[in-house]
């Protein structure tokens, strides 16, 4: 009951999150352009580097770490005052790292300064905290709150092209507002704000922490190396057409990601109490929901992406409406919560290799594919690149999981939703905003009976108790 309430919770997020974009994304694309959004994009990638450096492995650190020790009140405060020592300490390193790329950077403008309140923000974010309580009601109304405020202010004070530095400022500015409020509900878990001798932090967490830090890093460099490169190489303008269809994708694999994101302190629970059974029909449980979802958004996604484009980014932003629809198969990817399974099951080193062989066939390809296709080749090499991951992390898992199964269900959805995609390509033209919606319902509901017809004995047997 309480794992599908924390559903409910990050699922309220992320549906908000998505209604919002949909606001803001034609506003924002419409009044500041493609250069001060390719600025944006690029400022932020960057900045990616840095508050990687801030966190090592922190974040999943901490919630692994605390929700294994949740049962035991005085081991927990320890972990927490270490942890909270070991952010502030790293966090203020790659604040000072950043200033003195900023100062010596060449053609940097000193708008990128304004990116220091999203190293603040790094800095005091305690998500990882009432993540490991599986506090997702708390998480959930802040996140709620800061989107509707920031939207707000967006639509108040930014105006056109010039109102970028406002708009970096309204946006990273609410986040680290509503992280310093975090800070006063820490009682309310029963945690007090104690810091620890830097050495001390060090010595307990920086090896187990490091492990988990070194996919993290070469996740980042892979996702976030094609907007450098692409700006290096193309310009910020190119930038902006590749990365905004990759927010659009990005808002839907972070829908479509909750159940993992939920499930993944019940999961290190259950590993940590050795309760091998229950863990295995949690796991199986995460992977078959995430494939039921994604796979047909996948097609949809494809199917709409053209009018999809122009309905949120306008007429400026050509050529992203093929950016979408060749990153849309990374939904099914991402959305399978693979890093979760090797989180909670120890396998670091596994998820490592990897991570790092994925970052090297990206900067292969983005070196091959970007100078000739532009923001179109980015978008192969991040394809190609989550292919090859993703096939590694499913090889890895092969005795954990059960890869015929995984495979034949896999097959299963794939074949239904692509049944349905095929019949209405060739029948349906979607035109606007009216056809879209038409053929997405049409879709939706399509599936939803093919689903009953060929998969209700599984669903049945997966999540649903034996009758008695």
């Amino acid at each position: 009951m309480r794992i599908i309430k924390n559903v409910l919770f990050n699922g309220s997020v992320q549906v908000s999150g998505i209604l919002i974009n949909l606001l803001l994304l034609p506003y924002l694309t419409r009044v500041l352009g493609e250069e001060a959004l390719g600025t944006n994009s690029f400022g932020l990638s960057v900045t990616s580097y840095f508050t990687l450096v801030g966190n090592l492995g922190i974040v999943l650190y901490g919630a692994k770490s605390l929700a294994e020790q949740r049962d035991h009140p005085e081991n927990l405060q320890k972990k927490f005052s270490q942890c909270i020592t070991y952010q502030f300490f790293f966090n203020l390193l790659a604040i000072s790292l950043y200033n003195i790329w900023v100062c010596f950077a060449q053609q940097i403008t000193p708008i990128y300064f304004l990116f220091n309140i999203v190293l603040f923000t790094t800095m005091t974010d305690l998500s990882w905290v009432y993540t490991g309580f599986e506090r997702f009601d708390l998480i959930a109304t802040r996140n709620i709150l800061i989107k509707i405020i920031g939207t707000l202010l967006i639509f108040l004070f930014v105006k056109d092209t010039d109102d970028l530095p406002l708009y970096i400022i309204i946006q990273q500015g609410v986040l680290l507002i509503s992280n310093i409020i975090f800070w006063t509900n820490l009682s309310r878990i029963g945690l007090k704000i104690r810091f620890t001798g830097i050495r001390n932090s060090l010595r307990a967490i920086f090896k187990p922490a490091i492990f988990l830090f070194v996919p993290s890093i070469f996740t980042t460099i892979y996702l976030s190396l094609n907007n450098i490169m692409l700006g290096y190489i193309s310009g910020v303008n190119a930038v902006a057409v590749y990365d905004y269809p990759n927010k659009l994708a990005r808002i839907l694999i972070t829908m479509i990601s909750i159940l993992g994101i939920t499930m993944m302190p019940r999961l290190a629970y259950l590993s940590k109490k050795k309760t091998q059974e229950e863990y295995l029909k949690k796991m199986t449980q995460m992977l078959y929901a995430s494939q039921i979802i994604s796979i047909p958004v996948m097609f949809l996604l494809i199917l709409t992406s053209h009018t999809l484009c122009l309905f949120v980014f306008g007429n400026g932003f050509n050529g992203s409406d093929r950016v979408l629809a060749i990153v849309a198969p990374t939904i099914v990817y991402s959305g399978l919560g693979l890093y979760n399974i090797f989180i909670t099951q120890d396998k670091i080193r596994q998820l490592t290799r990897g991570v790092i062989c994925g970052t090297i066939v990206n900067v292969l390809l983005n070196l091959l594919l970007i100078p000739r296709l532009s923001f179109e080749g980015a978008a192969y090499s991040a394809l190609i690149t989550e292919t090859v991951v993703h096939l590694l992390l499913l090889f890895y898992l092969r005795k954990v999981l059960d890869i015929k199964d995984f495979i034949i269900t896999f097959s299963s959805l794939f074949s239904i939703a692509l049944f349905i995609f095929l019949i209405l390509r060739f029948t349906f033209t979607v035109n606007n905003f009216f056809d879209m919606m038409t053929t997405g319902i049409i879709y939706l509901l399509s599936y939803l009976l093919l689903l009953f017809i060929f998969q209700r004995k599984r669903i049945r047997k997966l999540f649903l108790k034996p009758r008695l």
